[in-house]
């Protein structure tokens, strides 16, 4: 029994060790398996909690996406500041068309009907070697200055077009503000004279809210003018008719009687000439013969003087000689 006792306590003592080794490897690989779950669950927690790696490819997909979005609002936003830009625009238009007047009323027709208007309109008929012409002051929705010009074009001949635009879009947003503070200010003078309860208060209030009143109609009735312009663009018209043939020269007579008539009509023509050269000459013809008379008189009326004075010389020396003959006789 002791025998073997001993030799089954020597069987076990090997296994035992065995076992005891085994063990020990299974919990070694147990622990090495839970600190590295431990290692990989602790950097995986900062992961989860702070999320680097998603959140920098969400980011990344997102500034994607809001880059290829964000072309959207900006597009809006320049749309809108396209839109409210507040442009003021006008034009001369020279053009030619076989028919000027009724070019005129079909562009009169067309402005009313895009829901403009004819601010001044003249028109001149043909008349001798004159062609019939128009001119036209039109006031076009902005939007339809293209068709009108178009138009234009379909009615005749577009000699020149020149369009210019104006900027006015930060003298619509001073004349907003101004008019919104005033609003305001009027807002408050109103609760003021509300709260009033002396006479120099009230007569305080009242002025200076006529004055603020005032001012705001003046700066509405501009924006308003500026917004009209805006909306309306104005374009001025002038409307040529084609240039007027001169007229066929007829050739020269063909017969006896058509040489009769045009000589007749040439010897009329010539004493008509004649007549009237008479008749322009003839005042100039009397001025001259008036001249002439008063310088023949003249002439006339001196010779005689002279002829008068010769006669007194040559009778002196006589009379001197008949006085000395008495003394000599005596």
């Amino acid at each position: 029994m002791t025998t073997s006792t001993t030799h089954e306590g020597s069987r076990r003592g090997p296994r035992t060790l065995a076992g005891a080794l085994a063990a020990t490897a299974v919990a070694g690989v147990l622990l090495a398996g839970c600190s590295a779950s431990d290692s990989s669950s602790d950097s995986a927690a900062p992961a989860s909690v702070g999320e680097p790696a998603p959140a920098a490819f969400g980011s990344a997909e997102d500034s994607a996406g809001g880059s290829s979005d964000s072309g959207a609002p900006n597009d809006s936003a320049s749309a809108s500041a396209d839109t409210e830009r507040q442009v003021i625009q006008t034009g001369d238009v020279s053009m030619r068309a076989k028919d000027a007047l009724a070019a005129a009323k079909t562009v009169a027709s067309h402005v009313e009907s895009v829901g403009g208007r004819v601010d001044d309109r003249s028109e001149q008929a043909a008349a001798g070697g004159t062609s019939a012409g128009a001119a036209l002051v039109v006031r076009v929705p902005a939007a339809k200055v293209s068709s009108t010009i178009d138009l234009l074009r379909g009615l005749g001949t577009v000699d020149t077009v020149d369009l210019k635009a104006t900027d006015v879009t930060g003298a619509a947003q001073d004349l907003d503000a101004r008019i919104h503070a005033l609003e305001l200010s009027i807002a408050r003078m109103d609760a003021l004279l509300a709260k009033a309860t002396t006479t120099r208060a009230i007569i305080d209030a009242e002025s200076a809210l006529t004055e603020r009143q005032t001012n705001l109609e003046q700066l509405q009735s501009e924006r308003a003018r500026l917004a009209d312009q805006v909306s309306l663009s104005t374009l001025t018209i002038s409307i040529h008719g084609l240039d007027v043939p001169p007229p066929v020269t007829e050739e020269g007579p063909h017969s006896f009687l058509d040489g009769l008539a045009v000589g007749w009509d040439a010897f009329v023509s010539a004493v008509t000439s004649v007549v009237v050269v008479a008749g322009v000459l003839l005042p100039w013809l009397a001025f001259a013969g008036a001249l002439l008379a008063v310088g023949i008189a003249v002439r006339r009326s001196r010779r005689r003087s002279s002829r008068a004075a010769g006669s007194l010389v040559g009778a002196e020396p006589a009379v001197a000689a008949a006085a000395e003959e008495p003394r000599a006789d005596s």
